[in-house]
């Protein structure tokens, strides 16, 4: 019988799981025990990640016992300290990861209007405060037809209804805020509309490539080994890792577009390649295989000691 390595026996360790915590909690309040800012973002971090916990135990991600999921995600968002703070920017990360849970769970089912009406409502509330987020929704509306096979006129229907919900209440207290004027409805309207993209990419800091690489590169790697061996992952598996792959596109776009937007761009990509990730690290095999475990935690050990200190 072969013998486990060090990287099967981290990632199928169930106390794998409790020691990150751990870890990223100490490093989460390091700069200030009693800052409730730091405490409400890891409260909030911590319920995202009771999600993904639901996520791969509910829909089965992974094809071995593994916690890696969680792990990945734990450990990403400890790496990025401007992502600590409690506010506005982890609510499109938070919709998303609730969204493509929702969404999963229309895989098998014949009347999907409901779960999808609730899918795009979650999406149309994080869109509130990012407006950007909006462009997801064709995209998960492609994954729900194509590999969810969920989709269908009345489910297409309902989506429409849930992401039209928000803005028909938002319109609803913009015309009271303005005292039932409608002349001064599209002003107030006009001023919420995302901003046009700069392309200033030169004028974007490092910092930001760097956090941006940090994630999309294992995630980029991650996808292209989901590929290359999906046909050993379960039928259903294989169909939700799909549907995340499309997610990637949009998430992607925005990266493009809108790079100076790390503090709520880089939780969106965390929340669509934890899966990847985790599935590439965990089920991997061979001695590269290894070597991109280590260097992938090096990475992010390095990179989480650069952003608190500086050398």
């Amino acid at each position: 019988m072969r013998q486990k390595g060090f990287r099967q026996n981290f990632t199928q360790s169930f106390a794998t799981l409790p020691l990150v915590a751990l870890v990223t909690a100490a490093v989460w309040m390091l700069p200030n025990l009693s800052s409730l800012r730091l405490g409400g973002g890891l409260l909030a971090t911590a319920l995202m990640t009771y999600v993904v916990i639901e996520c791969n135990n509910r829909y089965h991600l992974l094809r071995v016992r593994s916690r890696m999921n969680s792990v990945v995600f734990l450990v990403l968002m400890a790496a990025f300290p401007t992502l600590h703070d409690l506010g506005l920017h982890l609510i499109p990360a938070a919709a998303l990861l609730s969204a493509y849970f929702v969404l999963f769970r229309t895989y098998g089912q014949t009347r999907t209007q409901g779960t999808l009406f609730h899918t795009t409502l979650l999406l149309s509330l994080g869109s509130l405060a990012f407006p950007q987020l909006i462009i997801i929704i064709p995209f998960l509306l492609f994954a729900a037809g194509v590999q969810l096979r969920a989709l269908n006129l009345s489910a297409f229907g309902g989506a429409l209804l849930g992401a039209a919900l928000p803005y028909w209440i938002y319109l609803a207290v913009q015309l009271a805020l303005c005292d039932f004027d409608w002349t001064l409805v599209p002003a107030q309207l006009w001023e919420q509309l995302p901003p046009l993209p700069t392309f200033a990419y030169t004028d974007v800091p490092l910092s930001h490539w760097v956090g941006y690489a940090a994630v999309i590169v294992p995630g980029m790697v991650a996808t292209a080994h989901f590929f290359s061996s999906s046909y050993n992952d379960k039928i259903r598996t294989r169909q939700f890792l799909y549907a995340l792959t499309v997610l990637q596109i949009p998430i992607l776009l925005l990266t493009a577009l809108y790079p100076e937007q790390r503090n709520t761009l880089l939780p969106l990509l965390i929340v669509v390649y934890t899966p990847m990730i985790s599935h590439h690290l965990t089920l991997a095999r061979g001695r590269m295989a290894d070597v991109w475990f280590i260097l992938c935690t090096l990475g992010v050990l390095v990179l989480t000691a650069l952003q608190f200190f500086s050398f």
